[in-house]
């Protein structure tokens, strides 16, 4: 194990019982470690990623939680977002038992914070074809799921993977320019999509000549939420008409939190990628402010 040192910061996303900071205090003391070098930063989803209960933890003698990839529009899971140094790094690999292919492995994944700005950080997935669920007890269930009601972020992806529900979806996009009700593109969404609410979310938006474009910011910006019977199949219309994808998108899809009268919801939301040259912004934040 390193000693602890100036190491440059670097990123961790957490979504099982890390959520909960006295079992990781817990832990590195009895094992002599350094707890303090994992700050939480705040909530944040992954994107394309199912919550399973598919690993059985013979320390705990449960099932421990697990990340399952199905892809963007057909999953997501919430959890947190820390910082952590190289020591730090060193001691989540001993407990997770990276780089044992029995055990956990550590992969660089792409996570989003409610601003709806991504993020490169470390994670953990145990990789098996086995499809058998292993319950949680109850303990670590209630590690997770209080996490989880302490930042805000819902518990029912987690009752889905418990299997008290059924898996939810996560169905909802949030728009901000021509594919609102009324505007130029909407008839996209008219076939396969509901209208379920006014909403807004945090950033800047910019006019760019036809469309606008949302990139990150303090300002707050207009739009609707729309839930979706098909999730991927719409993503997927989606990606292509926002040019999203490839090593040189016109717009980034993200996973940003939107808040209507409703309550806070989370959807996804295209933002602007590249240069804003020469645009003006739209400084109340409204589309139809300047299309109309």
């Amino acid at each position: 194990m390193q000693k602890r040192n100036n190491s440059k910061p670097m990123l961790y996303f957490g979504y099982g019982s890390n959520l909960d900071k006295e079992d990781w205090t817990r832990w590195c003391r009895q094992r002599g470690f350094k707890h303090d070098g994992m700050k939480e930063i705040g909530p944040a989803w992954i994107d394309g990623f199912v919550l399973d209960f598919n690993y059985f933890s013979v320390t705990r003698g449960a099932g421990a939680a697990n990340l399952r990839f199905l892809g963007s529009g057909r999953a997501a899971t919430p959890g947190a977002l820390f910082e952590i140094d190289e020591y730090t790094r060193d001691i989540l690999d001993k407990k997770e038992g990276h780089p044992n292919p029995k055990y956990y492995r550590r992969e660089r994944v792409t996570v989003f914070t409610p601003d709806g700005q991504s993020h490169e950080a470390y994670t953990y997935i145990h990789h098996t074809r086995e499809k058998s669920f292993h319950p949680p007890n109850e303990e670590y269930e209630n590690l997770i799921r209080n996490g989880l009601n302490r930042l805000g972020m819902p518990t029912n992806w987690l009752n889905g993977a418990i299997r008290e529900i059924p898996k939810p979806k996560f169905d909802l996009v949030f728009v901000y320019g021509t594919l609102m009700k009324g505007m130029l593109r909407h008839n996209v969404l008219e076939e396969g999509c509901e209208f379920i609410c006014k909403g807004t979310v945090q950033g800047e938006l910019y006019d760019l000549g036809n469309y606008p474009g949302l990139v990150a910011g303090e300002r707050t910006v207009y739009g609707e939420v729309f839930q979706a019977e098909d999730m991927l199949d719409v993503i997927q219309t989606l990606d292509l008409i926002e040019g999203s994808g490839g090593s040189d998108p016109l717009f980034s899809k993200s996973i940003q939190k939107v808040n209507t009268e409703q309550g806070e919801k989370w959807a996804y939301v295209y933002h602007y990628a590249q240069s804003l040259d020469s645009y003006r912004e739209i400084e109340s934040g409204n589309w139809k402010d300047v299309s109309q």
